[in-house]
């Protein structure tokens, strides 16, 4: 695993969220993630497709809780510059990562996946 996964133990967790802010359902996800954060899981939240509008500052108060209770945000490149926010100012220590990076945090055994 790279760098991102170093401050937890077992069990990690890679939640995937495609979902925007728009999506009702899409909170409980979010407040889930939270929840595994606050109760110290390695929980690394994964943005991609409409999920990259989550990004930006001040999007989403789940995921303020979520980074604040050391939850660990990533967003995908290729997503954003499809949305034309790849040169928005985006939250801080959000991680823009490939699709390549993605799929060895997916295929790695010690990983749980959700994908919303």
């Amino acid at each position: 695993m790279t760098e991102i996964w170093e401050s937890g133990a077992p069990p990690r967790l890679l939640l995937i969220e495609s979902h925007g802010r728009v999506m009702r359902d899409a909170g409980g996800f979010r407040r889930d993630a939270v929840t595994q954060a606050l109760i110290g899981h390695s929980v690394l939240l994964f943005l991609v497709q409409d999920g990259v509008v989550l990004a930006v500052p001040g999007s989403d108060e789940d995921l303020d809780r979520f980074q604040k209770g050391g939850g660990v945000l990533a967003a995908d490149g290729f997503s954003l510059a499809q949305r034309g926010l790849d040169q928005t100012p985006l939250r801080p220590e959000l991680r823009v990562v490939a699709m390549d990076e993605v799929a060895g945090w997916i295929l790695d055994p010690a990983v749980r996946v959700v994908w919303h």
